[in-house]
């Protein structure tokens, strides 16, 4: 291997004796012919003999351009901009040229390229040039549709990205592109902001197995005012740079710079109402009280047949003061309400969000400074998140060969949330099923509501040790906050050695820190001084740095117009080093002191301190034949301090071919395709498994030790033979253009093999002295699919426009090995369960369970039947009842599909369900316009996912003590009810068993933003310093179309059982109704 390496950097050392033809730079300006106005983002593009692009560029605000001018000879350079007429101008050395462009109305049936190449990537390959899939999202799209968050932005914009985004303030988003790859490494993508990836927030115990959307990192924590564009990345030819960082995709961010004018400043804000939607009609409290002793009285009736006392649930049933309304008890007053806990924790939201620019800059430098302040308050009381930013890019050109570009950036986010103890349900969770004849509060002797909590250490439905509590006192008093800060430097170096050979040096410094607090109030709980949950309270922080550096030689050389050789190296390095702390004790003198502070009962403290290293370079030829046959090759070798020694350096090919079809003369001479293009790739990535120094064994003492000794004892097996989990790549793609580009859209298949998985906590045979290994490779996972997008342009002059982009794509995920450690599956026949468990030839996200057929109506359908529907009988001729199980059931017990008809609901009756991926994803969006008014309106949808409705699991029980749903008013009480909800028991029976009965399908067709938007003409504005003044409506999530019967069929993807991965519905906060008034201002 050090053969090896020492090959790869010789090689890219050998990249600095190489040269190219000259270059020079052409500026000048483009604008309207009649009104003398700046023509903003029109073409510029310089065109050889052959009329093919040798590069472009766009105008900014100012009307300004400044392109690279390959030394060529007839050259042309070709203006154009949509709506008007495009002008060509021979080059002949000029050093500036300033053009008028003359408007040209035109009707054509066709689409907005909203999804747009950018200029140049890593390997300094144009998009002409690339053999890759990507897609982009431009500044546009950003600046036509408010929104908060980048997530927000790219929802339903970007085939086959799948985005599912929280409705809490500051909450995070989950992002898959191109489906689920790893089964316990990160399947989230990267971030790359001004090409220095953003660091990933990974300690050295997080599972990825385990962890949900929130603990993940921030997305980005960044103003989309800020940004320019967006681009992802899907493919291993199109990742390979990044590396196994990259292997789940690449979204890379470009910020916005100044450029060469006067001064300009921009000021937005936008003030948004947020109003919760209808949420889960639930029992009042009388028929709540009914439904329970309807339940009690069904178990004690069951018990008694079978010769069962029942006399503990008769005196649960007369003797429980919380449902037997006794006005000589006590605490009468407490339970003689009617709350509706929902409405109790809930509140109208807000959110508040205003950015302002500068930006500008002369011939050497060019500068742009933005602040922003963004405060949002949740639906749920007790939720809020602000935060703060501020960017400084400058950019100074010290000569022709030399130019320094810097980005300083500083966010600070608090978000505040409700207290959540691990496994207890969240504030509006424990609202839904907390008992309704209850009261928040102690009721005075005038039967008012006083301001103290109403929170008994226990009750009928239990005490805080069970995961019972008051959730309006939660979210009044407990406290849960977080305080977060990132101070970002990017440092951009380019120098001309030679001609034709250039470098680029990248150095990124990112600063985090982040402090959290949390404190759990007696008044909360109703614990007694002595509990370990009286006053507790955690205090935690943590101090991360990265630097990330990325050195880059790029060679160039073009031969007769003909020939084209690009050479590309690049070297990368990262560095973590993450140090933390927490501390937790409980006993606080007063609920006022919310720090662990001395004197209170210690019940956790630690630190530690954890540094990730990453090294990895990339070797890259690109060869252009005549300018339509691309060639692409490159080798990739990285490093992990994750891997031991023997196996931390893994080497990852790429290749890739495209085939202009355009430039071929059957094609040419077809006038209406602009763009006919073939792409074929085929790379390898890798995983690496998350945390420092995996490989090595660990021990722990021995309390006591051996006589007067330390002992120890091994706790975890050295790994020295982990490997590099491989992901796969093959993808074939096509680029179809028409009308200059006017319809454009693109088509691509995939496949995506994942090999040498990387599973955790492995059993072993206990001969070795452990029981498990900690990481182990095995197992193989494919996910297949295709992608579809289409920019069609309608209608577009100086009046009118009509736009209009689409999207859709399919992933197949399928498992097609079984890891190690999951051959087998583990069961346990209870009520609510599913059976999740991987198998050959089903895809990841799979679940199973029973076939739900209704609620036997008579004692003659609780029959047991053979096959052929005949009454099964036992040795004395009796006949045999169905049961679940070990229990006899009885009419209106709910009643499951017996597939092996023995007579007994078991696990060999458990069959496929489905799972949760989306049959499809996709979106659209249309635009319109009419001189200075604007509608736009964008849609995304899934298509064909099952989804497991835990809340409704949670709702119709009827087993215990919890409120339900009014649809248990619909249960079976009497033989002839035509219903399909089985009775009421308590404590009893398995009339929830996981099946099919709680399996919806969750597709859905939801409008995403609608905006009207209206520009006060330029003629009214023209006297004042104002260039633009924009005011704009916008609704979020108004209008959904779906059969789900929940509360929202954007149901989030969960962990459950430490490694699959299903949608669960546990009915967490909704996508409140939103309503934006925003005021945009250039001035």
């Amino acid at each position: 291997m050090t053969k090896k390496l020492n090959l790869f950097l010789i090689v890219l050392a050998l990249f600095s004796t190489t040269s190219i033809l000259g270059q020079t730079i052409l500026t000048g300006s483009v604008r309207d012919k009649e009104t003398n106005e700046t023509l903003i983002g029109a073409n510029v593009n310089v065109m050889n003999v052959n009329n093919r692009s040798l590069g472009g560029a766009m105008v900014d605000i100012n009307g300004e351009f400044r392109i690279t001018i390959p030394q060529e000879n007839n050259l042309t350079i070709v203006f154009s901009f949509i709506g008007y007429k495009t002008q060509r101008v021979p080059y002949t050395n000029q050093k500036t040229i300033n053009i008028l462009l003359e408007s040209d109305d035109y009707t054509l049936g066709t689409v907005e390229v909203t999804a747009r190449k950018v200029d140049k990537n890593n390997f300094g390959l144009s998009p002409r040039e690339q053999v890759s899939a990507s897609q982009s999202v431009s500044m546009e799209r950003l600046e036509t549709s408010p929104v908060t968050t980048i997530a927000e932005a790219l929802q339903g914009a970007l085939s086959n990205v799948d985005i599912l985004t929280g409705a809490d303030p500051g909450s995070k988003s989950t992002i898959r592109i191109r489906g689920t790859s790893s089964l316990n490494a990160s399947s989230e993508p990267l971030f790359v902001i001004d090409g220095v990836p953003l660091p990933v927030d990974v300690s050295s115990d997080f599972n990825f197995a385990t962890a949900t959307s929130d603990d993940y990192g921030e997305l980005l924590n960044i103003s989309p005012a800020d940004i320019e564009s967006i681009e992802v990345l899907k493919d291993a030819a199109a990742t390979a740079v990044w590396g196994s960082k990259g292997s789940n995709g690449v979204l890379i961010i470009k910020t916005k710079k100044g450029s060469k004018g006067k001064i300009q400043f921009s000021f937005n804000s936008k003030y948004e109402y947020r109003k919760e939607g209808s949420s889960l009609p639930l029992l009042n409290a009388n028929q709540y009280v009914s439904m329970i002793q309807d339940a009690i009285w069904n178990t004690v009736t069951d018990l008694g047949e079978t010769g069962t006392n029942a006399n503990n649930y008769l005196a649960l049933l007369y003797n429980t003061k919380e449902i037997s309304f006794d006005p000589t008890w006590v605490y009468f007053n407490e339970y003689n309400v009617n709350t509706n806990w929902l409405e109790e924790v809930s509140q109208t939201g807000y959110s508040w969000d205003n950015t302002i620019s500068m930006s500008g800059g002369g011939d050497r430098a060019n500068y742009r400074l933005s602040l922003g302040y963004l405060s949002e308050e949740g639906t749920t009381i007790g939720t809020a998140f602000d935060r703060i930013s501020a960017m400084f890019d400058i950019n100074y050109r010290f000569s022709n060969k030399l130019d320094l570009s810097t980005n300083f950036s500083f966010t600070q986010g608090k978000r505040q949330s409700n207290f959540i103890e691990k496994d207890f349900p969240n504030a509006r969770a424990a609202a839904i099923v907390k008992m309704p004849n209850m009261s928040p509060y102690v009721i005075g002797p005038d039967g008012q509501r006083t301001s103290d909590y109403f929170t008994p250490y226990t009750y009928f439905q239990g005490q805080y040790s069970t995961k019972i509590y008051n959730p309006v006192a939660m979210v009044h008093e407990s406290v849960n906050r977080t305080k977060s800060t990132t101070n970002r430097m990017i440092f951009n170096l380019h120098y001309n050695f030679i001609q034709g050979l250039d470098y680029y040096g990248i150095v990124g410094f990112d600063v985090r820190t982040s402090k959290g607090n949390q404190f759990l109030p007696q008044s909360v709980t109703g614990v007694s001084w002595i509990d370990p949950k009286f006053n507790l309270s955690t205090d935690r922080g943590d101090d991360k740095l990265y630097l990330t550096t990325e050195n880059r030689l790029i060679y160039n050389k073009m031969f007769n117009e003909n020939h084209k050789l690009l050479l590309s190296g690049i070297f990368q390095t990262s560095d973590q080093t993450t140090s933390s702390y927490s501390s937790t004790t409980s006993g606080n003198a007063s609920s006022g002191i919310i720090d662990p502070i001395s004197g209170a009962n210690i019940r956790g403290a630690g630190s530690g301190r954890v540094i990730n290293r990453d090294v990895g370079g990339i070797l890259n030829a690109h060869y252009s034949l005549y300018n339509k046959y691309m060639f692409n090759v490159g080798y990739r070798m990285e490093a992990s301090s994750s891997m031991s020694r023997k196996s931390r350096w893994g080497g990852f090919p790429t290749l890739g071919v495209a085939w202009h079809l355009g430039e071929e003369n059957f094609i040419k001479s077809i006038e209406p395709i602009s763009l006919a293009k073939i792409r074929v790739s085929w790379g390898q990535s890798g995983n690496a498994p998350s945390g420092s120094s995996l490989y090595f064994g660990t021990f722990k003492p021995i309390v006591p030790g051996y006589g007067d000794m330390v002992a120890i004892e091994p706790v975890k097996m050295q790994l020295n033979n982990l490997n590099w989990e491989i992901v796969t790549q093959t993808n074939l793609g096509i680029d179809f253009g028409f009308f200059d580009d006017r319809l454009t859209f693109s088509f691509d298949l995939y496949d995506k093999l994942t090999t040498n998985m990387l599973q955790k906590n492995v059993s072993i045979s206990s001969s070795t002295g452990y029981s498990q290994v900690a990481w182990f490779n095995s197992g193989k996972m494919s996910n297949r699919g295709w992608e579809f997008y289409l920019n069609y342009e309608f209608l577009r002059n100086k009046d009118w426009s009509l736009l209009f982009n689409f999207n859709i794509a399919q992933n197949r995920n399928q498992v097609l090995e079984l890891p190690s450690n999951k051959t087998d599956f583990n069961y346990a026949f209870k009520n609510g369960a599913y059976a999740y468990k991987l198998v050959e030839g089903d895809p990841l996200g799979s679940f199973y369970g029973y076939k739900y057929l209704g609620v036997y109506q008579n004692v003659n359908d609780t029959f047991a039947r053979d096959g052929d529907g005949n009454q099964i009988y036992d040795i004395n001729g009796d006949v045999v009842f169905m049961r679940n199980n070990d229990m006899k059931v009885y009419p209106g017990d709910a009643k499951y599909l017996d597939v092996n008809s023995d007579g007994v609901i078991n696990q060999y009756d458990i069959v496929y369900l489905g799972n949760s991926n989306p049959t499809m994803i996709g979106g659209f969006g249309i635009n319109f316009s009419y001189k200075t008014f604007g509608l736009i309106a964008n849609f995304h949808g899934r298509l064909g996912q099952k989804a497991i409705n835990q809340a409704q699991i949670d709702m119709e029980n009827m087993y215990g003590r919890n409120n339900q749903s009014t649809q248990v008013i619909k249960r079976w009480r009497h033989e002839g009810d035509d219903t399909h909800i089985p009775r009421a028991l308590f404590d009893r029976g398995y009339n929830y068993l996981g099946s099919d009965r709680f399996v919806e399908d969750a597709s859905f067709l939801r409008m995403k933003t609608i905006t009207l938007k209206y520009a006060l003409p330029r003629d009214l504005i023209s006297k004042t310093s104002f260039q633009r003044v924009e005011v704009y409506l916008t609704g979020y999530d108004l209008l959904t179309f779906s059969k789900y019967t929940g509360q929202d069929p954007e149901v989030p993807m969960s962990r459950v059982d430490g490694i699959y991965e299903v949608a669960l519905d546990k009915a967490s906060t909704p996508k409140p109704l939103r309503i934006a008034m925003g005021l945009n201002l250039r001035f």
